[in-house]
């Protein structure tokens, strides 16, 4: 059980200021603060997990398939869907974020939801905004 499980599972709830690229557009490395709680049953599609990689790496990651007893799940930034992340593995769910002051409800902010969906609707597509993005000089921080 890594520190995050730990105040977790004593606590019901966890911020912090993740450091990596992979949640970039949706969440800045090491700029904004993410809100997780334990998950109440399984996740959805589009749910951003907090889980443990079987290195023991945790990770945040966007939930794009369920499957039966896993899930299928990509970096905001990423192309590979890492493939059958079992349910045991999850620990939390991101439920809200702050970007600079301003607080984002996962589960009520409706543009959130919006350029999540545009975002997660394909890997080919992604691929494409994130070139896009590269060429007129916007890249993950």
């Amino acid at each position: 059980m890594n520190e995050y499980q730990r105040v977790l599972e004593k606590n019901g709830v966890l911020s912090f200021t993740p450091a990596g690229s992979s949640m970039w557009p949706i969440i800045s490395n090491r700029a904004d603060t993410v809100i997780i709680e334990v998950p109440q049953g399984r996740l959805k599609k589009y749910d951003v997990a907090f889980y443990t990689r079987a290195s023991g790496q945790p990770i945040l990651h966007r939930v794009l398939k369920v499957n039966a007893d896993s899930y299928d799940m990509c970096g905001d930034s990423h192309v590979v869907i890492e493939k059958a992340v079992p349910d045991s593995a999850v620990f939390g769910v991101m439920t809200g974020y702050y970007k600079g002051k301003k607080y984002i409800d996962c589960q009520k902010n409706l543009l959130y939801k919006c350029v999540v969906r545009i975002w997660s609707s394909s890997i080919f597509l992604r691929r494409c905004m994130l070139k896009a993005l590269s060429l007129i000089g916007v890249r993950a921080k």
